[in-house]
C-alpha cells in the first residue's frame, strides 16, 4: 500500500479522469493502492430499479456486489437508499452491525473472508447513480483521512459513471469545451438549469446528465423536458 497523501490522491483522481470507459475500474484500483482496503467495486443503483456491477478489483469484490445487486440487501444497497456512508469496521461484531440486517449478504460474506466493509452513495447532487464498496479482509475502521479521501473517490466514480452513458449525445464529458453541433435544445436546457438552481454551465450540464443517467432515459428527452418546463431543478438538487 502506498502512502496517502492528500495531494498525490487529488492528482491521482484527475488522471483517473482520462482513462475513458476505464474509468471506474482506476478509481477501484487507486482506493486498494492508496486506502488499506483489500478489495473495492462500483455498482449502478438507479432510481429506476436498474442494478448491475460496474467493476471489481477482485473475484472478492465481484462477488461482493454481485450478492448485494442479486439480493437486494447489503451496505451498498442502504447507502444509496440512504444517501450516505455505510460503514462497518468488524462484520463479526455485534455493536457494528445487527445479524438480522442483511442475513443474506452477511452469511455469503462470512465465507468469502469479508471482515469489514465500507459503503459510498454515488450520487450529483441529489441524484443518485450507485454505490461504490471497499473491504478488508481484517476487521478495522477507516482512518479520518482514508475516509475523506474515500468520499473524495466516491464523488469521481459517480461522474465516472455519467462517461458511461450511450446515446449520441452520452458520450460528451462534462468539461468537452467543444459543443459546436451539439443539440440546441440540450444547449438551453443547460441554461435553464444553470439559472433554476444557481450553478455553473458545467455543474448544470452535469445535473442533467446525472438526471437522464438516473432515469435510464436520454440526455436530449431529459433536456426537453426542462425546455417545456415539465421538469425543473432548483438549489435542493444539489
Amino acid at each position: 500500500m502506498a502512502d496517502y497523501q492528500p495531494d498525490r490522491w487529488d492528482e491521482l483522481l484527475r488522471e483517473a479522469a482520462l482513462a475513458g470507459t476505464g474509468q471506474p475500474q482506476r478509481i477501484a484500483e487507486l482506493c486498494v493502492e492508496m486506502l488499506d482496503v483489500t478489495g473495492a467495486g462500483i455498482s449502478l443503483v438507479s432510481d429506476t430499479g436498474t442494478r448491475g456491477v460496474i467493476c471489481a478489483t477482485n473475484d472478492v469484490a465481484m462477488r461482493i456486489e454481485e450478492m448485494q445487486v442479486t439480493l437486494g440487501e447489503g451496505p451498498c444497497i442502504d447507502a444509496v437508499s440512504a444517501g450516505g456512508p455505510v460503514l462497518v469496521p468488524d462484520l463479526d461484531s455485534r455493536h457494528d452491525i445487527s445479524p438480522d440486517r442483511w442475513p443474506a449478504f452477511l452469511a455469503a460474506v462470512a465465507s468469502a473472508g469479508v471482515r469489514a466493509v465500507f459503503a459510498f452513495p454515488l450520487r450529483i447532487g441529489v441524484i443518485s447513480l450507485g454505490a461504490m464498496d471497499l473491504y478488508r479482509d481484517a476487521p478495522g475502521p477507516l482512518g479520518k483521512d482514508q475516509l475523506g479521501a474515500a468520499l473524495l473517490a466516491a464523488e469521481a466514480a459517480g461522474v465516472a459513471l455519467l462517461s458511461m452513458q450511450t446515446g449520441d449525445e452520452g458520450g460528451l464529458s462534462v468539461d468537452d469545451e467543444d459543443w459546436k453541433g451539439f443539440q440546441p435544445h440540450v444547449h438551453q436546457a443547460t441554461g435553464m438549469v444553470m439559472v433554476q438552481a444557481g450553478v455553473t454551465i458545467e455543474q448544470a450540464f452535469l445535473l442533467l446528465r446525472a438526471r437522464a443517467f438516473a432515469s435510464s432515459r436520454p440526455l436530449s428527452a431529459v433536456a426537453a423536458d426542462v425546455v417545456g418546463r415539465r421538469l425543473r431543478f432548483d438549489s435542493e438538487d444539489l
